[in-house]
């Protein structure tokens, strides 16, 4: 793949040796010139020092040939120009960083491939490491209000079960099962069988209700 990274501190430096090392072609645009001078010393890689919100700029990293573009400065207004921007070329995936959660939905609105907010992502690894042995979240959404949890069902009450007659809080959602390597789309008649591994979509507020009921007791 051909992927520009706009905006190289830590995070950008770690995933651009990461894909280096996978043999994809990395372009880095680094906006603060003493960066970009160290990441010239230490990356195999073409680096720009420029800023990524001027499509000149952009045309030099080799936008129209990009198969990705990841946007990872530290002010949300750059990159969400940066995000217009690339979006007027077909076909390039955009994943940005998103600095204020409370902007996550200007993200969103853009329709990018993905934008990712390191708070969040934190808060859902600390909140693992605590309550280990209830619940997995795999992500926090809608600004804290809601998350993606696995959870597997240990409730022999609920063995054989249809999800339609699993008494679920009305703000929750089971939406996928995986059982033996085999990944199923939950529909209200699928049937539970113990040590399934769910995909829930819960609201945070009910989230340990969730975990209480198809874990039991």
């Amino acid at each position: 793949m051909y992927v520009i990274i706009i905006g190289c501190g830590g995070i950008g430096a770690a995933l651009a040796k990461h894909l280096i090392n996978e043999e994809h072609e990395i372009v880095i645009v680094e906006k603060d010139e003493k960066r970009a001078k160290e990441l010239a010393e230490s990356m195999d890689a073409l680096i720009i020092n420029g800023d990524g919100s001027n499509p000149e700029i952009l045309s030099d990293a080799g936008i129209e040939k990009a198969d990705a573009v990841v946007v990872l400065t530290k002010d949300d207004n750059t990159n969400l120009t940066i995000c217009q921007i690339v979006k007027k070329f077909d076909k390039i995936r955009i994943v940005s960083k998103v600095n204020d959660q409370s902007k996550q939905d200007l993200y969103l609105g853009l329709e990018i491939t993905a934008a990712i907010s390191p708070i969040a992502a934190l808060v859902s690894y600390f909140k693992n490491a605590i309550t280990q042995g209830t619940s997995k979240s795999i992500a926090s959404i809608g600004k804290g209000r809601a998350e993606i949890v696995e959870i597997k069902l240990s409730n022999e009450d609920l063995d054989g079960k249809r999800i339609r007659d699993v008494a679920m809080p009305p703000s929750s959602m089971i939406c996928l099962i995986s059982r033996n390597g085999e990944v199923i789309i939950a529909s209200s008649d699928e049937i539970l069988k113990r040590n399934d591994l769910l995909t829930v979509v819960t609201k945070t507020e009910v989230s340990k209700d969730v975990s209480t009921i198809l874990k039991g007791k």
